[in-house]
């Protein structure tokens, strides 16, 4: 714990030796900071105020590198187009893949997605209490697994799903829309990420105490996310952001 806090002070050092050998450029020390409408990662009230865990880190993350992050909502194929102008704009939450390094650059990882959990009603929770993993839902041909098409749950899960269940059906539409669908007992379970279980279920305005999860302890940790920023964004913005999330992430371990 004690290394940790040495690192934690020298990394803030850094920072702040950082804020005034960095020029006032590229609007000086504002960054407009892009987001979608997906709870509870990212997203408006219903009073107009943006909110979510990660954009509240991202907060935190901007005004320790001395940076004022002005938060805007947009669809996901603006923030792609605004990507790959010359504005200096960032977004939160973002996958790094090599199609997006061609035209943005990315900071270190803010966030790690935590284990798809099987997600089921309560009252069939009878054809699970056998099933351990992921594995023995699948090789059972009484459970059948909603899933939507085109949607990715991660290579291992693909692969998993694709040689266990050849050809299975999936659904056109998005998570709401499959949750719906569960409640009405189309399928007998869908896998879900834990952090947007909550959500999906508010959001369709079901009772939270019908469903079940069940960790699977054969699905790895989830997707990395990451700042994404656009070609206009300096450098030397970047680095500052880097290392406060070093510190942050520091201070995280300390405790």
């Amino acid at each position: 714990m004690r290394i940790a806090l040495h690192l934690l002070a020298f990394v803030l050092c850094l920072i702040s030796a950082s804020l005034f050998a960095t020029p006032a450029g590229a609007g000086g020390s504002t960054l407009l900071v892009v987001h979608l409408e997906f709870p509870p990662y990212y997203y408006t009230t219903s009073s107009g105020q943006p909110e979510g865990f990660l954009l509240r880190k991202t907060a935190n993350i901007m005004r320790l590198a001395g940076i004022k992050p002005e938060f805007q909502s947009m669809p996901a194929k603006r923030i792609l187009q605004v990507m790959h102008s010359d504005e200096p704009v960032c977004s939160i939450g973002w996958f790094r893949t090599p199609q997006r390094e061609q035209f943005a650059k990315f900071s270190r990882p803010i966030y790690q997605n935590k284990p798809l959990v099987a997600l089921h009603l309560v009252r069939n929770a009878g054809f699970f209490r056998d099933k351990h993993t992921l594995a023995d839902i699948l090789a059972d041909p009484f459970i059948s697994m909603g899933a939507l098409e085109g949607y990715s749950l991660g290579t291992a899960v693909d692969e998993a799903i694709a040689k266990a269940r050849p050809g299975m059906g999936r659904v056109n539409g998005d998570y709401a829309q499959l949750v719906r669908m569960l409640a009405m007992e189309r399928f007998l379970c869908i896998l879900v990420a834990p952090e947007e279980k909550d959500s999906l279920i508010r959001v369709n305005g079901l009772p939270p105490d019908i469903f079940a999860s069940k960790p699977l302890p054969d699905i790895p940790l989830g997707n990395v996310r990451h700042l994404m920023f656009s070609r206009g964004v300096p450098d030397s913005f970047i680095a500052r952001i880097d290392q406060a999330i070093e510190a942050m992430d520091a201070a995280d371990a300390a405790r």
